[in-house]
């Protein structure tokens, strides 16, 4: 059980890449996840966000563009690590080798043209999450104060990826938004990085409401580490915390509905006990001494991702 598979569906590793420092394919003393730890952790597939900070957002195609090029030639050179497009290459996830999802975390690259979705679906692409946080020319984030939904062009975006078989991300989307994403996305939902807000009371995390729609939708909520998104008391936070997120939603919707989606290089603190992407093995131990089955366990870190791939992927 100490060897099982896992998949994590939100990191922001990209991020370090432009850090001199920071090789991806040797293992660092900086950032929470490189090749080697990933595959010492045993993650047979993480999803890699394509984060465009605000403060580039009039070059966020350029920056967008440029950061899954460093992707994809860190994969064409080093034969461990591959990118997952559809059936077949998911179905060759094995111990030794990461599998790679490129997800995009905004969608402010594709500006008014809707051609450069399908731009991106050939470069590789399979997950988009609409916004960040804020407004863009799709809709709101979740911390756009006026709250408001999806607009025209993000229907058009919604509509599109719905033709391609793209995964929708409504993770840091405003309600309003996630509303109208289950309304007009006609493909399950994924939340790839968020908690519940029964137990934190934070913008960013899921109501009962939305947890059980996900589920309807035969969705999937991967729960994150963040200690403000765990609970009220972030300094506090620690593996714990990060269960009794896995244990609600299981107990609400159903296990077979929540992953891991760690963001991982996307926060500065991590809650008591996780280090970095090798400190996995701890939560699963102490699921194991709360009493969860291996069965259940083992749909949290890996079947329950790789299952909900299954069904979106096409052969080609």
């Amino acid at each position: 059980m100490e060897d099982l598979k896992i998949i994590d569906g939100h990191c922001d590793t990209l991020l370090l890449f432009d850090n001199k420092d920071y090789n991806f394919h040797k293992k660092n003393n900086m950032g929470h996840i490189d090749l080697e730890r990933l595959i010492s952790a045993n993650v047979l597939l993480q999803f890699f966000a394509i984060y465009i900070d605000p403060h580039y957002l009039n070059q966020a195609l350029e920056k967008g563009l440029t950061m899954v090029s460093k992707l994809l030639q860190s994969i064409n050179s080093d034969d461990r690590l591959f990118l997952v497009i559809n059936k077949s290459t998911l179905s060759n996830l094995t111990p030794g080798k990461v599998g790679a999802v490129i997800s995009l975390e905004g969608g402010e690259v594709f500006n008014r043209n809707l051609h450069l979705i399908d731009i991106f679906y050939q470069l590789g692409v399979r997950a988009i999450g609409l916004t960040w946080n804020y407004s863009n020319l799709l809709c709101d984030g979740i911390g756009e104060p006026r709250g408001g939904g999806l607009t025209i062009f993000g229907k058009e975006v919604v509509k599109r990826m719905s033709e391609l078989g793209m995964i929708l991300d409504v993770s840091h989307i405003s309600v309003k938004g996630f509303w109208d994403c289950i309304e007009h996305f006609s493909h399950p939902i994924l939340a790839s990085h968020s908690n519940v807000k029964k137990l934190c009371n934070h913008q960013r995390n899921l109501s009962d409401d939305q947890i059980k729609e996900i589920a309807k939708t035969g969705g999937l909520i991967g729960v994150n580490f963040v200690p403000y998104h765990l609970t009220d008391q972030p300094e506090e936070a620690s593996i714990d915390h990060i269960i009794d997120h896995i244990s609600y939603i299981g107990d609400l919707v159903g296990i077979e509905y929540v992953g891991l989606g760690s963001d991982f290089d996307g926060v500065d603190i991590l809650p008591h006990g996780i280090r970095d992407v090798r400190d996995l093995s701890k939560i699963l131990q102490r699921m194991k001494e709360r009493g969860f089955s291996l069965k259940d366990i083992e749909k949290v870190f890996y079947s329950n991702f790789y299952n909900f791939l299954s069904r979106y992927f096409k052969e080609e």
